[in-house]
C-alpha cells in the first residue's frame, strides 16, 4: 500500500508509538518492516535525542595521594594483624620450671576426650612451676564453605569459642604463649578478624600468631626455641624429621623446636652443636576423628609433651607425657 504524503512528511520525527500505528494501518507485519519500506523510498528517520544528566566524574587523585592513603591503611591494619616474630620471656626463679606444649584441642568436634582435657587443664592451672604454650586448632571451627561436609559433627561454633575463651582465661597466668592454627585462622581468612589475636589482647596473653622465635630465660639460663603450628619436611615414618631439618636449615640457634598440626605426637632429645636439644610434636584430644578415618590417617592420640628447664645450669629434660614431667618437676624443685 502506498503511504500517503502526510505520513511521509511526519515519518522522520514520529514517535515509536506513531510508527506502530502506521505499520498496522498500512498492513505491515511490524515496525521494522514499515521502516525498511520507508528506507527503500529514500525517507530516513532524523529524530535527534538530547540527554541531560547531573552525573560527573569523581575528581582525580594523584599517585602520591593513593600511596599516602594505602600506607596509612597498612599501618592501621598492622595494629590488628602483625605480631612480633621474636620475643623474650623471662622467668626470674631459682627452681626448674616445666613448659608444656598443648595444641589441636579441636574443641567442638565429635570424638574429643573432654575428660582428659579437663584433667590436663586443671593440672596446668594448679601445679606450681608449670607453664604452657597453647598451640593452634583449639577449636574445630568448620566455617569455610569448602569444609562444610565436616560440619555435621561439630557443636555450634559460638559454644566452641566460648570454651576456648574461658580456657584461655582460666590458664592466662600459666600461658607462656598462644598461637593460631589453620582451623582458627579460617575465621580470619573469611572475615579479616583474628579472633584469637583479639582474645589474647583482651586477656593480656602473649600471642605469636603462626609462630615465633622465643628467647626463654629461666633464672641464669637462656633457652631459645622455635614454635610453629605447621612445620615443613614432614615424614610419616620419622615424626621428628621435620624438627631436626628445620633446626639444621633454619634455626641452628634453637635448643628445641615445637610443631603441631598432625595430631601424632613424638619427642626426641639429642645432641646438636655440642648442646642438648629436643624435638617436640604435639598430639590432640580428638581421639576419634571422622576426617582422619575417611582419609586413612591413623595414630592420633592424647599427648601434651613437656620440657623441664633448669635455671642454674644449662640442662633440659624432655618428656612425652606432661604428667611424667610433673612428677619429675616436683622431685627437682623440692
Amino acid at each position: 500500500m502506498e503511504v500517503i504524503e502526510s505520513v511521509k512528511q511526519a515519518y522522520p520525527t514520529a514517535s515509536l508509538g506513531q510508527l506502530k500505528q502506521w505499520a498496522e494501518e498500512y498492513g505491515f507485519a511490524n515496525v521494522h518492516s514499515f521502516r525498511r519500506h520507508m528506507q527503500k523510498q529514500g525517507i530516513k528517520r532524523t529524530v535527534e535525542i538530547t540527554r541531560t544528566t547531573d552525573y560527573a566524574l569523581s575528581p582525580k587523585a594523584t599517585w602520591e595521594e593513593h600511596l599516602a592513603a594505602i600506607r596509612g591503611m597498612d599501618r592501621l591494619t598492622a595494629i590488628h594483624q602483625r605480631v612480633p616474630t621474636e620475643i623474650t620471656i623471662t622467668y626470674d626463679t631459682n627452681k626448674p620450671i616445666c613448659l608444656v606444649f598443648s595444641a589441636d584441642w579441636q574443641a567442638g568436634q565429635f570424638g574429643v576426650d573432654y575428660d582428659a582435657f579437663e584433667t590436663d587443664m586443671n593440672a596446668i592451672e594448679t601445679e606450681p612451676g608449670v607453664f604452657v604454650d597453647v598451640g593452634g586448632d583449639i577449636t574445630q571451627n568448620i566455617i569455610q564453605a569448602s569444609k562444610m561436609n565436616s560440619a555435621h559433627n561439630q557443636t555450634p561454633i559460638p559454644v566452641q569459642l566460648g570454651l576456648a575463651y574461658l580456657t584461655i582465661k582460666k590458664l592466662r597466668d600459666k600461658i607462656n604463649t598462644l598461637k593460631t592454627g589453620n582451623h582458627d585462622y579460617w575465621t580470619t581468612m573469611l572475615t579479616g578478624e583474628d579472633w584469637l589475636g583479639e582474645t589474647a589482647q583482651r586477656l593480656n596473653v602473649i600471642y605469636t600468631k603462626h609462630g615465633a622465635r622465643i628467647n626463654l630465660r629461666v633464672g641464669k639460663q637462656e633457652y631459645p626455641y622455635m614454635s610453629r603450628h605447621v612445620g615443613r619436611y614432614n615424614s610419616t615414618f620419622n615424626l621428628t624429621h621435620s624438627n631436626k631439618q628445620e633446626q639444621r636449615l633454619n634455626y641452628p640457634w634453637a635448643r628445641f623446636t615445637v610443631f603441631e598440626h598432625l595430631h601424632v605426637a613424638d619427642v626426641e632429645q639429642y645432641r646438636y652443636g655440642d648442646r642438648e636439644c629436643a624435638a617436640f610434636r604435639t598430639g590432640t584430644y580428638a581421639v576419634y576423628d571422622d576426617f582422619a578415618q575417611q582419609n586413612g590417617f591413623y595414630g592420633a592420640h592424647i599427648c601434651n609433651p613437656a620440657v623441664i628447664l633448669f635455671p642454674d645450669r644449662d640442662k633440659l629434660v624432655a618428656f612425652k607425657d606432661m604428667h611424667d614431667a610433673i612428677i619429675y618437676l616436683r622431685a627437682v624443685r623440692n
